[in-house]
């Protein structure tokens, strides 16, 4: 569930404070939706799963809803997205999209607009932006479409597809949605059956599908997958038309949800060394990440505090300016492959072993910043109370000795601590701000500031991360 933080009021969208009060929205979409303002369907939770906003520009939200057919009495989950903009922006949408062909949720309406809120509500898998997703839910059609990459998948020939159900993992409107699909299988005799789990991931025009499966075909192929030293999703098959790659799913879970049963210092551990070794495979035409890049960063999160949290502003902007004027003065590295998002969450338990996965953001650039952003999680997490301050610095601490074992190039300290820094302010501090998950409003500005002095201990010094 996402956490809208509080908003200012925009007079260009001057609904917005009522399309974010969950209680207000289930009361609307109660009244106004068809089959629901009827009687016929009842909306027993709703919640705000993703949200994106755009000052005076749009606010584009996800809202989860857990409904009920009275008539039935079966139940489900439907993801309904709304779209706001400034008067007339959304009409347009809303005609463009009546002409399409839709794809018919269980409850939802498929299209629906709200005139007293000016908004555009479709119902999932429909996507103005990500055209295909629809055939990746829809039974039939995804039938079709693994039938015509049947032999890339690998599957044994005695065996035919039954059946293939599908689950939303993550769904980022008009960006990218991950799926998973499991494919129940049979023999021609009836005799045999095996189940076969696979991922697939479908983007929006603005993303290109066949050279992150390439990236995806070299990693896979690379000495250190090869040897054992990283285990990744293999890539299976990349649909151009379709914009949208397959992966072998990998039976594990995610770290971030284990928590409270693993030993914190032994992953992070091997994290550190899994990170260091995956930084000396070699690519080809990767882009280069700006050595700027957390700065950029670090200033549009400065906005949004602004807008947001303007309380916390005149500390956040003197560390903004610390790292600034510390950029000029770090250690230079040859750039390297990053993964760009690695963290705790990226990170699979496999039959005791860790797997990473989400490659989208992979570029080169810097190998610290990974590594920085790494541990910038891992200071965050005590402040979500999901592990202890204890737990913390014994694994930055483990992660960091790992990495340096196995990382030619070591881990030079002022490329560390400026990393965390920056990440913190960044990365942990905007998710306060948009998603910071069950948090009350008291609770997420008090982590705003815990956050902001802990970048300023990083800076100072006071806080030796090795």
């Amino acid at each position: 569930m996402a956490f809208v933080a509080r908003l200012p009021e925009d007079p260009q969208l001057p609904q917005l404070a009522q399309v974010t009060e969950v209680a207000a929205m289930q009361n609307i979409l109660q009244r106004t939706l068809p089959r629901f303002a009827d009687g016929d369907l009842k909306i027993d939770k709703l919640e705000i799963s993703e949200f994106d906003y755009k000052p005076g520009r749009k606010c584009c939200l996800s809202y989860g809803l857990g409904v009920s057919d009275l008539r039935t009495g079966r139940s489900g989950y439907e993801i309904l997205v709304g779209m706001i903009e400034p008067e007339g922006g959304v009409v347009r949408k809303y005609k463009t999209m009546q002409n399409a062909a839709l794809y018919a949720p269980e409850f939802v309406p498929a299209l629906h607009f709200l005139p007293e809120q000016n908004m555009l509500l479709w119902g999932f898998p429909n996507d103005p932006k990500i055209r295909h997703l629809a055939a990746l839910v829809d039974p039939n059609r995804l039938r079709d479409l693994l039938q015509q990459h049947w032999p890339a998948l690998n599957i044994p020939q005695e065996f035919a597809l039954r059946e293939v159900q599908t689950t939303v993992v993550k769904y980022a409107p008009q960006t990218r949605c991950t799926l998973r699909h499991l494919l129940v299988l049979g023999t021609e005799s009836g005799r045999g059956s095996a189940e076969v789990v696979l991922y697939s991931k479908i983007f929006s025009s603005k993303v290109s599908v066949k050279p992150l499966f390439r990236k995806l075909q070299t990693l896979w192929q690379a000495p250190v997958c090869r040897s054992g030293a990283l285990l990744i999703p293999e890539p299976l098959l990349c649909d151009t038309a379709m914009n949208a790659i397959f992966q072998r799913g990998l039976h594990g879970r995610n770290v971030d949800q284990l928590l409270p049963e693993v030993n914190l210092a032994a992953l992070a551990t091997e994290s550190g060394a899994m990170l260091a070794q995956f930084h000396q495979s070699a690519f080809e035409r990767l882009s280069l990440r700006a050595p700027e890049h957390e700065l950029y960063e670090c200033e549009k999160t400065m906005a949004r505090l602004a807008e947001s949290a303007p309380e916390n502003l005149p500390l956040a902007r003197a560390l903004e300016a610390q790292v600034r004027q510390k950029f000029s003065q770090l250690t230079p590295l040859a750039p390297t492959p990053l993964h760009g998002a690695f963290r705790l969450t990226q990170l699979l338990l496999v039959e005791g072993r860790l797997a990473l996965i989400d490659f989208d953001d992979l570029v080169q650039g810097n190998p610290v910043s990974d590594a920085g952003g790494f541990l910038a999680y891992l200071l965050y997490l005590p402040l979500k109370g999901l592990i202890t301050a204890e737990q913390s610095r014994t694994a930055v601490q483990c992660f960091c000795a790992a990495y340096r074992r196995h990382a030619p190039w070591g881990l030079p300290q002022d490329l560390l601590h400026w990393y965390t820094a920056a990440y913190l302010l960044c990365r942990e501090v905007k998710k306060c701000l948009e998603k910071a998950n069950k948090v009350s409003k008291r609770d997420y500005e008090g982590m705003i500031t815990k956050l902001l002095a802990i970048a300023a201990d990083i800076l100072s010094g006071r806080m030796q991360l090795e």
